[in-house]
This record gives structure tokens, sequence and C-alpha cells, in this order.
């Protein structure tokens, strides 16, 4: 899997996204000092007795992936980690596979009682995990797609007969993004999918984009664009910001079957960057007029500007975990030593650290901040529970899980 830009891409059915969409991510953060005193953990469970090993330093700027936590239910959390070790070639393996071993954990919560564990055999070192919805996960190998559970028994998904570049998950995992890079003349096909697509498919740029439904696997959109991109998925449609006057930019929300309209206009000397965080509230990031930090507006989907804040540009890298019930998300990135512009190089010795900030989504309430350890770019070393009261964070050697007051009312009415 290949580095994706963070654009707005234009999908209606079938739509090309051109050159011109491909932008780098501007670095942003948002760790401010929250409103109350920072807790101690509710409980810990020490990770060295499952074998988990710190991973080296390369893990620190090359954004791989070789852990992964998530919860599965309240009661439940799923770990996984890379194992070293010597590995046995496959019979037929391509040259330029990166094979890892992957231990998976399932851990009762609250003493940490390994209730299922097993290894996959992953061919690469980016994700392989994502979290669905009643304790499903995503898992990818190659270009497979499997679902599974706290049995962490892997059920075949989709196939793909051309490399798996990029998958995404809407914030309530309605919808799955597979883009696929096609290799060959013939239109690239996806195997088990629910029924022959409306549209032909893209046939003019080489990576194809499939938007699909997780419970039934039918494709509701599709799109070709030159290089793998992430959407931002909201609703039954996605997020877009297009230019208006001057330094002003039209935020629009375009579903998938029907009108697009503006949610909402912003000024930005750069373009917009939309991440949606629920269902139905983005945060759109913009660039002020002086200085490199950034504006975030927390933006619904009728319009509504819910809080804005001012977000500092020495924070790089952000991932997110996001509450399934839309009422809190997760927000981690690296602190450098001096601010980045988005064409500055980043290596080990500018990283100061990993911080991990947990916000109310309603309101922009920050109320817990972490540091991780060790630090890992690609994150995932961090989660929220699907209602959004607990919170996990891989930390000095165990793994911490803190429990948190229920959301303020408004923020979870976007469920």
């Amino acid at each position: 899997m290949t580095r994706r830009s963070r654009v707005s891409v234009p999908i209606r059915m079938l739509l090309a996204c051109s050159a011109a969409c491909v932008l780098t991510l501007p670095a942003f953060s948002g760790e401010k000092k929250p409103a109350e005193p920072q807790p101690r953990a509710d409980f810990t469970i020490p990770v060295g007795p499952l074998g988990y090993v710190a991973p080296s330093a390369f893990y620190l700027t090359s954004r791989l992936s070789c852990i992964s936590l998530d919860f599965i239910d309240k009661d439940h959390l799923l770990f996984t980690f890379r194992v070293a070790g010597l590995m046995k070639r496959m019979p037929d393996e391509p040259p330029n596979d990166e094979d890892q071993t992957i231990r998976a954990v399932v851990l009762e919560l609250p003493e940490g009682k390994v209730a299922a564990k097993t290894e996959w055999r992953m061919h690469d070192r980016w994700r392989y995990l994502w979290r669905l919805t009643d304790g499903k996960f995503l898992v990818r190998q190659r270009n497979e797609l499997f679902l599974t559970d706290k049995s962490l028994q892997l059920q075949p998904f989709i196939h793909t007969d051309d490399p798996l570049e990029n998958v995404q998950i809407s914030p309530d995992r309605k919808l799955i993004v597979m883009e696929t890079e096609r290799k060959g003349e013939n239109p690239q096909t996806v195997a088990s999918l629910a029924g022959p697509p409306a549209d032909p498919p893209p046939s003019d740029k080489p990576v194809q984009i499939y938007i699909l439904q997780t419970d039934t696997r039918r494709v509701v959109a599709r799109a070709e664009t030159l290089n793998p991109v992430e959407i931002p998925m909201m609703a039954d449609g996605h997020l877009m910001s297009i230019p208006a006057n001057q330094n002003r930019w039209l935020v629009r929300f375009a579903p998938f079957k029907g009108e697009e309209r503006t949610l909402t206009e912003v000024e930005s000397n750069c373009h917009p960057t939309e991440e949606t965080v629920s269902k139905d509230v983005a945060l759109v990031m913009t660039c002020p007029r002086s200085g490199n930090d950034h504006v975030v507006h927390a933006v619904n989907l009728e319009g509504k500007t819910l809080w804005q804040q001012q977000w500092e540009s020495r924070y790089i890298w952000p991932t997110f975990q996001l509450a399934q019930d839309g009422s809190r998300f997760a927000f981690s990135s690296l602190e450098v030593s001096h601010s980045i512009g988005t064409m500055d190089p980043v290596d080990e010795t500018s990283i100061r650290g990993q911080t991990v900030g947990v916000f109310d989504i309603g309101t922009g309430h920050l109320k817990l901040v972490r540091n991780a350890t060790p630090v890992l770019s690609a994150g995932q070393n961090y989660a929220l529970s699907p209602d959004g009261s607990q919170f996990a964070i891989l930390r000095e050697g165990a793994i911490e899980i803190y429990k948190l007051a229920p959301a303020p009312a408004a923020a979870a009415s976007n469920h």
C-alpha cells in the first residue's frame, strides 16, 4: 500500500479526480491544556508478558504499521503487535514482500486475562486492521479483506485482482472505501460483491475507487484518480472544498445520490482539509493569513459551526480514533521541535513525542491528554470505546485504560 494524499475528491457515482486534487496534508495539532486535572489510569495491563517488545526507532518516522489497539466492546480489548523472528519463506512469494508476524490477543477487562490469541502472517508493513461495528474487524492480507471478531478467526470478505492501495471506513462504519491500482489493460474487478454495479467501471486513470456498503458489500459509488487519496465521508456522501472569491472556500456536502449543497464558507490561504469525526460532524482545517498554525472549524451537516480552535503547526502527522456513537474523537499527533512546512523534511531528531487528546465532538472540550510510548508515527497505539466512555493507550510498557464521564448531550445528539 502506498501513502495517500488528503484531498477533497468529487465523487458522484462516476467522477474523476484531476491531478490538481493531489495535495499534501497540512500539519496541525489540538493539544491544549484540558480544563480539569488529569486522572490516573483506572487500570493497567502490562504488555511484556504477552510477548510484546517495543518496535525499533525505524517506526518513529516510517509511518508503517506494527501495532493496533481497539475496543471490541466495553469488556474486551484487541491488541495486535509485531513479533520479531525469522520467517519461513512461502512458495511463489513475490520478491517485494516484506512479511511480518502479527500476534493478535483478546484481553478481558479489567484484569487483562487473555481470552484468545493467534498469529497472522502479513506480507507488508502497511495498515492491516480496522474496527467495524458490533465487535467486528476488517483484516487485510495483501489484496484480500477478511472479517474477524473476538474469536480471531478470519472469514473471507472481499478479494481484489489488482493491488489494494488504500482502505477507509466511514465514521459510522457503514461504508468501506477500497482503492486499487489497475495493472492490466482490462478494468479491475472486485470479487464477492453483491450484484453488478449500475455504472461501467472507470477506465482512464490507474487508481480505481469503490465505495461499498459494509453489510451487503454493494458498490454505492465509484471514481478514478491518478493517486490513492483519502475521502472525507459523511453520512451518505462526502465533503469537498472548492475555491470562491479571493481566499474564501465553499465547504460542500456531495451525497452519492442527490444534489450537492454548501455547508459553510471559510477563509484560508491554503486548500482546506476536511476530517470527518462522526456521521454528521467534520473538522475543517484552514490556514490563517499570518503564521503557520491552523484554524479548526467543527461543522455539522446543517452547516452550523459547533466550535472553533487554533491548532499549532509544530504538531504533525495526525491520526484519529472515533467513538461509534458520534460523541467523542481521539486525536494523535507528533510534536516536533519547530514549526514544519508541508515540504520540510522530518527525521527522528526533530520528534519530541506523541500526544493523544480525547475531545467531546459537540463542544470541542479536551477531556484527556496523554503521551504514548513508544512513539508511533502510524498511530493505532490508542483507542476509544464505541460509546466513548473508555480510552486506552499504550504507554510505558502497559496498556492504560481510563473511564470517562458521559459526553455532554449536545455532543451525542448526532448518533
